[in-house]
């Protein structure tokens, strides 16, 4: 299990060490546009998004490269879909998410088309995406198409990874068991209130518990249940602004957390990774955390948030037409496109 929790922050790591380079701002909806026809032409596979443009693997197997697939990847792509109403193409999306990760009531968080059996472990938080996307689905076309599947999947996902009231991180399905941690971005807490009332009251208390301090307005990684202690470890931005986001779902993102994102995006010093002192422990960005920062503006209905987010972000997307990167946030040098990068981008341009 150590190997797999590494093997996601080696894969946060490396997917934002892209997008440095500040080229034209292109057209919002052109832009869009160009993404969306990168990734259903060039990122997309028989069995969804993959989580590399190039098809090289990498060596260390820990992290997820080339021509594999992310449940990540597929809920975002569905978010996508539901939010721009393209019923047929969600319908056959998630029958194809279903057939290529789901097993034993959760989905796979990586699957290898080579070695199907490889990885049999979930990751909480692209079950519940999925679910979000499910539900999202049915809200915007006013149905109630996926309201059997959506109590389903929960109660499955519930069934493995449930301790204390609280959603762990992680079920494996080879040892039957699930780990002892509680990643504060795991915790999506408007599909907790919704599905879940209880558990939705111990995830907000031990999220906003979570808060470092006043003077350090961002929120630790995670939470151990064993100790009941907090991880000390460094913060990784992409994790942390989700956990922004879903407080501010629930109106629970507090103005102090939300003036210091306004002021790193201002200043276009959004970084990848903090230090529990709040300094940054590098300078690099990447599309990822400037496309959260969209959708934490969106969501509070703060336009000069959402406005600044949107202009740095559409700075990092690759304009050059005669690219093969051409509407992506890849890294034309190295031809380095990752999926997180992507969809992200694409579910906050088309929210």
């Amino acid at each position: 299990m150590r190997k797999f929790w590494r093997g996601l922050l080696l894969m946060l790591s490396g997917l934002l060490l892209i997008n440095v380079a500040i080229p034209t701002v292109a057209a919002s909806v052109n832009a869009n546009q160009a993404l969306v026809q990168f990734i259903e032409h060039k990122m997309t596979g028989k069995d969804g998004i993959y989580t590399n443009y190039l098809a090289t693997s990498n060596a260390d197997d820990s992290v997820a490269t080339g021509h594999q697939y992310l449940s990540e990847s597929a809920g975002y792509y569905l978010q996508y879909l539901a939010q721009t109403k393209q019923k047929r193409k969600f319908r056959a999306f998630y029958k194809q998410t279903k057939r290529t990760f789901y097993r034993q009531s959760v989905f796979l968080y990586r699957f290898d088309p080579h070695h199907p059996e490889k990885y049999q472990v979930n990751a909480t938080i692209d079950d519940l995406r999925i679910i979000a996307a499910l539900l999202k689905y049915d809200d915007i076309n006013h149905t109630t198409k996926y309201q059997t599947e959506i109590k389903r999947l929960y109660q499955g996902l519930s069934s493995q990874v449930k301790q204390a009231g609280l959603l762990t991180d992680m079920y494996s399905l080879t040892t039957h068991t699930h780990n002892q941690t509680v990643t504060l971005c795991y915790q999506d807490l408007a599909i907790l209130r919704r599905l879940d009332q209880k558990s939705y009251l111990k995830a907000v208390r031990v999220v906003t518990a979570g808060k470092i301090s006043h003077r350090v307005p961002l929120y630790y990684q995670s939470y151990q249940l064993k100790t009941g202690h907090y991880s000390q470890a460094q913060l990784v931005t992409p994790q942390l602004l989700i956990t922004f986001l879903h407080l501010a779902e629930v109106g629970k993102l507090p103005s102090d957390s939300l003036n210091w994102l306004k002021q790193r995006v201002a200043t276009q010093t959004l970084y990848n990774a903090y230090s529990l002192t709040g300094q940054a422990k590098n300078h690099d960005t990447a599309a990822a955390n400037y496309a959260l920062a969209l959708m934490i503006g969106q969501t509070v209905h703060d336009q000069q948030l959402s406005t600044a987010a949107e202009k740095v972000l559409l700075t990092m997307q690759v304009t050059d037409q005669n690219s093969p990167l051409y509407g992506s946030f890849g890294d034309p040098q190295t031809k380095q496109v990752y999926s997180f990068n992507e969809l992200t981008a694409l579910v906050a341009l088309n929210q």
